[in-house]
């Protein structure tokens, strides 16, 4: 039995360590991906900001995976081949090879659309990026000659967000400005910069997962109240709901919903591009293209999901999949971002002139791990000729954050937020659409070691450490 696992991300390395736990003895488990390397991503918005190394942020797999019996092989995926059960791989000296598979998990992650905004990303110089470790890297030197700009009398301008109508991980775009924000403070040159909050969300804090709520000695409190007061103490503009329409040297293009269409000047932009699936070939065995039917329009992977239009407010909870499973082959899966979301979670807004503004649906960190844990339990039950037991929903599933305003245990902070679950289900929960009791909010010193006390434990848990398998996803 074969399991190949395309992708190292969160969801494809927490499917391999599962994986190797339930049926290492039943399996020859073999993961490819790109890089040697994994990312804790969640940090990089301190690389960005000069506050950590980006060595503090990754790993090898292949040491990792050599100490647990797993086959690594670098490379990238090019075309599945479903019917076949093979992927053809581009290697890394550039050769080509053919990989069987009994079982695929699509754990690819995203492409960065740069290109789907005219002028946007580090490959033009307009704006920067802290998607990858080469573009954060790049942005933190940016950034710096920003900061001596700053020292030597210049004042500046900081745009910080996303670059697409429809781009997603607002909350790290967010996380970063804070972080900005603090070390700007911290170094004395704050009063000099003109700092924006340039976001697709219809309302602050809602970061693709239609905002966050608690109630606290009875009251209700709202990320978004909470997190505008956060940006006005801090006198941070406020720019929403905008799409980014193109990028030029010194000028951002956008449209803001009902606002004439606006060319906004800057001096250092780090703007987050649209995600969409990475373009993998899907093929019949006579070499007919398939892709159509293996994927959505946005290229990620159909799911178990329920795809049919709908408008907004007859969205559910059982719209989400449960196994995260292709509904033609029910050998291939798609867990993390990989997935095609059946429609967002937050609601879509429109420019006077007909964009579509929209917070995507963001699946990354706890709710990947989540997912690619489903998907390696699902896999256990198959190759023992059971059904599967093992579902879990957008919908059903909890999600903790922590969003750093600074990287410093004595005069950092942090927000700390939970939503049980992350996709709103009015059937279970009337109300809200959320447990209230479980969903918390709050906001100070703790959240900035919780911050650092997390990107430790999970480096080790996912260097497969001692006592790995006890800390939870």
């Amino acid at each position: 039995m074969k399991i190949v696992i395309l992708g190292a991300g969160f969801a494809g390395h927490t499917a391999a360590l599962h994986l190797v736990k339930l049926v290492k003895h039943n399996a020859e488990i073999i993961v490819i991906s790109p890089k040697n390397r994994f990312t804790w991503f969640p940090s990089l918005v301190w690389v960005g900001t000069d506050t950590m190394s980006a060595d503090s942020c990754i790993f090898e797999l292949a040491k990792v995976y050599e100490k647990l019996g797993i086959k690594y092989i670098e490379g990238k995926a090019t075309t599945i081949w479903p019917y076949k059960q093979s992927v053809d791989i581009e290697l890394d000296n550039g050769k080509l090879e053919s990989v069987n598979y009994d079982y695929l998990i699509n754990g690819t992650g995203p492409y960065l659309n740069f290109e789907g905004t005219p002028g946007l990303g580090p490959a033009t110089g307009n704006s920067y990026s802290i998607c990858t470790v080469e573009h954060t890297a790049e942005t933190r030197s940016n950034y710096l000659k920003i900061i001596q700009a700053l020292k030597r009398g210049q004042k500046q301008t900081i745009v910080i967000g996303v670059g697409h109508p429809l781009a997603t991980c607002e909350g790290a775009a967010f996380e970063y400005l804070m972080n900005v924000d603090f070390d700007l403070r911290k170094k004395g040159v704050r009063d000099l910069v003109s700092l924006k909050w340039l976001s697709n969300e219809p309302e602050v804090a809602d970061f693709g997962v239609d905002g966050v709520e608690t109630i606290k000695r009875g009251t209700l409190i709202s990320g978004a109240s909470t997190f505008r007061a956060l940006l006005d103490k801090h006198d941070i503009k406020i720019i929403l709901p905008a799409g980014v329409t193109k990028v030029e040297p010194g000028l951002i293009h956008y449209e803001q919903v009902g606002e004439d269409p606006v060319a906004l000047k800057y001096d250092f932009a780090m703007l987050i591009p649209q995600f969409r699936g990475i373009p993998l070939k899907y093929l019949a065995d006579d070499g007919t293209n398939i892709t159509a039917q293996m994927t959505q329009s946005n290229g990620f992977m159909t799911v178990d999901a329920d795809y049919t239009p709908k408008k907004y407010e007859n969205f559910c909870g059982n719209d989400w999949p449960e196994f995260y499973v292709s509904p033609k082959f029910p050998n291939i899966y798609a867990p993390g971002i990989a997935f095609a979301p059946p429609h967002s979670l937050s609601k879509p807004k429109q420019s006077n002139n007909g964009l579509v503004i929209l917070a995507t649906t963001p699946r990354t960190g706890m709710a990947s791990g989540i997912m690619g844990r489903t998907v390696a339990q699902n896999i256990a039950c198959q190759i023992t000729g059971q059904k599967f037991e093992h579902g879990e929903r957008l919908s059903q599933m909890p999600a903790a954050c922590i969003a750093s305003t600074g990287n410093d245990l004595w005069y950092g902070a942090a927000a700390s937020i939970v939503m049980a679950p992350v996709a709103r289900d009015y059937k279970r929960y009337p109300k809200y659409g959320r447990d209230l009791n479980i969903s918390d909010l709050d906001y100070g010193l703790a959240g900035a070691w919780t911050k650092r006390l997390l990107h430790h434990v999970f480096m080790w848990k996912l260097q497969a450490k001692p006592g790995w398998e006890i800390i939870p996803e």
